[in-house]
């Protein structure tokens, strides 16, 4: 397999930063509409488009976005990293919500009432994709800018950086000296286990963030969890003052949840795990320093939405796309919010 700039030169002048799409190819194509490019990637403005991962899963069309999104790419007007649910993919692990990839009709709703409508990939379909992860990097850079998944570190950075390989080799290598650390250290806590596994290896910092101990086991991405997400960008001390533009967090409008979940729900319903956001409006930048922007908000759950038998965004959900650098951010409902 070719190598791969893991970490590669992201594009110079405005961008559109898109996150975590979950296979809502309806939002997306709304969304580039009110952005105002046309089905080319072409914008008046000369804009370009970048995408930070999560293309895929829980959503009806996953093979639609992957393929809008690779024309782009192929057009020269966007770029795409790794988040992941495409790692997993390339891992070729069954996880919640993606058994769409292996021709597999799947129940997803919490409340397991019902399959949801999800399009189902084939073995033609299957290798094509593949093909064409294993061409993008895990992050995108510039002067002034960081783009990445989940999470930034200058040393995961740059171990990165000095990799040959792409991003399945460099998972791979790094998970093998890991393998070794523990198995040299007998270590035998699973949790511990679980915790190095995830923050030694530079793939998965980027690509999933960090993870500590949780107070009490939760449940979150279809099974029960004894780590939790860690809120990295509290302490970002952003050495050279480059912001940090991330997805993965299941970020929400929630002034906005229509009163009818609450019938359905009455004590609200929490699609994934503890708030990582207490404190923050939607459009706040994150840490000390507001130099960390999340900009998933959570349409990967609307297919719950939908199994509520809601109209969309009735649980404050937005596909959204950050402007820079006019620091605005636009949803694929027509809304344009300022961050601050």
């Amino acid at each position: 397999m070719a190598a791969v700039p893991l970490v590669g030169r992201l594009f110079d002048g405005p961008i559109d930063i898109v996150a975590d799409i979950h296979g809502e190819c309806g939002a997306l194509t709304g969304l580039l509409d009110h952005l105002g490019y046309d089905g080319n990637g072409e914008h008046p403005e000369g804009r370009r488009l970048v995408f930070l991962g999560d293309l895929v899963d829980r959503g009806p069309d996953s093979p639609g976005v992957i393929r809008l999104v690779r024309h782009l790419l192929q057009k020269g007007k966007a770029q795409c990293i790794l988040g992941n649910h495409e790692l997993n993919l390339l891992r070729n692990e069954h996880k919640h919500g993606n058994h769409w990839f292996y021709g597999e009709p799947e129940t997803i709703r919490k409340d397991k009432v019902a399959q949801s409508f999800q399009v189902l990939a084939d073995d033609a379909f299957r290798t094509e994709v593949r093909e064409f992860f294993l061409t993008l990097p895990l992050a995108l850079e510039r002067e002034d800018l960081i783009v990445v998944h989940a999470a930034w570190d200058d040393v995961s950075g740059e171990k990165l950086r000095t990799f040959h390989g792409n991003a399945i080799t460099a998972h791979d290598f790094f998970d093998k000296q890991i393998q070794a650390d523990i198995k040299a250290e007998n270590v035998t806590d699973q949790d511990e286990i679980d915790m190095r596994e995830q923050n030694l290896n530079p793939v998965k910092v980027l690509s999933s963030g960090y993870e500590g101990r949780a107070a009490e086991p939760f449940f979150a991405g279809g099974k029960m969890r004894n780590l939790e997400r860690l809120k990295w960008w509290e302490t970002y001390e952003a050495r050279d003052d480059r912001m940090v533009v991330i997805g993965h967090y299941w970020r929400r409008f929630l002034d906005e949840v229509s009163p009818k979940v609450f019938e359905k729900h009455p004590g609200g319903f929490a699609p994934s795990g503890a708030d990582m956001f207490p404190g923050y409006s939607p459009v706040s930048l994150l840490g000390a320093k507001k130099k960390v922007m999340c900009i998933d908000f959570s349409v990967g759950v609307r297919y719950e939405e939908r199994g509520m038998g809601l109209p969309e965004g009735s649980l404050g959900t937005a596909l959204s796309a950050l402007r820079l650098p006019e620091m605005t951010l636009h949803r694929n409902d027509a809304k344009v919010l300022t961050c601050k």
